[in-house]
């Protein structure tokens, strides 16, 4: 058994998806992305052996009273020496779970289709529209700049091609500073159905 300290927050999906009524600001989830980067960059790099958890969701990632994220369940972590680091196109995670964001259809202009977020994603990045993925209502829209920079990374994280993705000390680093993250994005995007 192991047992964490209460957390008054709960888990991110909480908020993203469940019952919690309260809209995370964006600065708040600016905060807990990083945070949480930081954190995965710690596990890959910094400690000996290394440290991959293999299952990062919204609901392992869990919020204290001032929403630093705390990471959990590392029931499928695997442990590396440095030496042995390696990309693995191996599927890991929780059994039968699929995150919403992955199973979700979407409604695009000509009717119902089926289409990984993803996907839609990227065709909105190559539209040059990628504020179109920020969710309706969102806080701070005046923050639409920096907002679109994060659209870019995660989308770049996603690329079918590990090449294309930035590491995780290089996405710590985008993060943390006003670097535009690479044009080369949009034209280096995958082929999609959306």
């Amino acid at each position: 058994m192991i047992v964490y300290d209460f957390l008054h927050n709960g888990s991110l999906y909480d908020h993203l998806f469940g019952s919690k009524l309260k809209r995370l600001s964006w600065p708040i989830r600016q905060k807990i992305t990083l945070r949480t980067t930081r954190k995965l960059v710690y596990l890959h790099y910094e400690v000996q052996p290394t440290i991959i958890h293999q299952d990062i969701k919204a609901s392992n990632i869990l919020l204290d009273e001032t929403f630093e994220p705390k990471l959990a369940d590392f029931g499928l972590a695997k442990f590396n020496p440095k030496e042995m680091m390696h990309l693995s196109t191996k599927v890991t995670g929780t059994l039968h779970y699929v995150a919403l964001d992955g199973k979700k259809s979407l409604l695009l202009k000509d009717g119902w289709k089926t289409c990984l977020l993803i996907d839609w994603a990227w065709s909105l990045v190559r539209k040059g529209r990628a504020l179109e993925v920020i969710e309706e209502n969102m806080p701070e829209p005046e923050l639409a700049e920096v907002m679109e920079q994060y659209v870019l990374l995660v989308v770049l994280s996603c690329h079918p091609y590990l090449q294309a993705r930035p590491n995780m000390e290089q996405k710590v680093k985008l993060l943390e500073t006003n670097v535009a993250v690479p044009s080369g994005v949009q034209i280096a995007s995958p082929q999609t159905n959306c």
